[in-house]
């Protein structure tokens, strides 16, 4: 498994190593980027952007969907032990992540998955995998934005209009970021939650 932090230097593990070894990584990288509206070249810090009030996040997409983007939002909401404060949608990239989600349990956790921390969190139960909202789509599509929303999101593109609504503000962010902002209900800094 090949993972890049932001100054594009590659870190090359074995995946059985990978879910032991995220929480060193994210105390290190995962908290520095993430991407303002309207452009995913608009960078900041996220702790530059915590007076930023939200009303929503998504974890997932092909992105920001995969088993290990889910076990790194578990261990937030794990090392937290608080409920989200705003409404949380989960949407695999695939069917096996979808699996995982349900089955693998989150290292540190007694056992637990990934599903059962997202439930005592208070998230959405994770969706069927699809593009979901990242793709906009019609009205009804899962988690779509359909009014101007400020959405902390793990999906790969915040054009306008890109989640539903073209007034809706979409920020960029890691799974930790993500998960951490949904906890306090602005853009938040993981490492408050992974000291």
């Amino acid at each position: 498994m090949v993972l890049s932090c932001p100054m594009n230097q590659f870190i090359v593990m074995h995946k059985q190593d990978f879910f032991q070894s995220t929480d060193s990584i994210s105390q290190n990288w995962s908290h520095w980027l993430q991407r303002q509206p309207h452009s995913p070249d608009n960078r900041a810090l996220a702790r530059e952007c915590k007076d930023v009030k939200i009303d929503r996040v998504y974890i997932g997409s092909c992105t920001g969907g995969k088993t290990e983007d889910f076990m790194a939002v578990a261990k937030v909401f794990l090392a937290s032990g608080k409920k989200v404060k705003v409404p949380t949608f989960l949407v695999p990239a695939t069917q096996k992540v979808w699996m995982d989600v349900y089955t693998l349990p989150v290292p540190g956790s007694g056992g637990k998955t990934c599903a059962q921390i997202f439930e005592e969190a208070g998230c959405d139960t994770p969706a069927s995998p699809s593009c979901g909202a990242c793709l906009g789509g019609p009205k009804d599509t899962h988690a779509r934005m359909n009014e101007p929303l400020v959405c902390v999101s793990t999906t790969n593109r915040n054009f306008p209009g890109r989640m539903g609504h073209k007034e809706g503000q979409i920020y960029l962010a890691s799974p930790y970021t993500a998960a951490a902002s949904a906890l306090t209900g602005f853009v938040t800094d993981p490492r408050e939650f992974l000291q």
